[in-house]
């Protein structure tokens, strides 16, 4: 079974790529896969592995909590939904697992940033859509 990849994290914007990627699903028919891309830790471990180690677990449970409330989101609409955790450049990590070929495409939700916002701010959505090999559907 095919699935759509759709970016959660945690804004109204992302819950709402969550709501219209279960409609496309339902469709194809296809499962969500639902992504949380941690950040890094650019921190030199050797001086400061606790600090990291602290910050890493906080990360990964507040990810756990923004996956968790997409997946309920994807449940009340009638759609099967697995939940990936992933660290890295949010953007370039979504891309890396649409290279999967059971993956459709990609959903993600907009802020609907200005033009100069995006250019002062940088934009993932942008960024996503210009270096991902699959159809990327942008819902703002």
């Amino acid at each position: 079974m095919q699935s759509i990849l759709v970016a959660v994290d945690g804004s109204p914007h992302s819950l709402q790529g969550v709501r219209e990627a279960a409609t496309l699903a339902k469709s194809l028919p296809a499962r969500l896969e639902l992504v949380n891309v941690l950040p890094p830790i650019l921190l030199a471990p050797s001086v400061y592995a606790e600090t990291i180690a602290k910050v890493e677990e906080g990360n990964r449970q507040a990810a756990t909590q923004v996956l968790d409330a997409a997946k309920k989101v994807a449940q009340e609409l009638g759609v099967e939904a697995d939940t990936v955790m992933v660290t890295g450049a949010t953007a370039e990590a979504i891309a890396e697992l649409a290279l999967a070929d059971r993956v459709w495409g990609v959903v993600i939700g907009a802020h609907g940033h200005s033009a100069i916002k995006r250019v002062l701010l940088g934009s993932v959505t942008d960024r996503l859509v210009h270096i991902c090999p699959k159809p990327v559907l942008v819902i703002r």
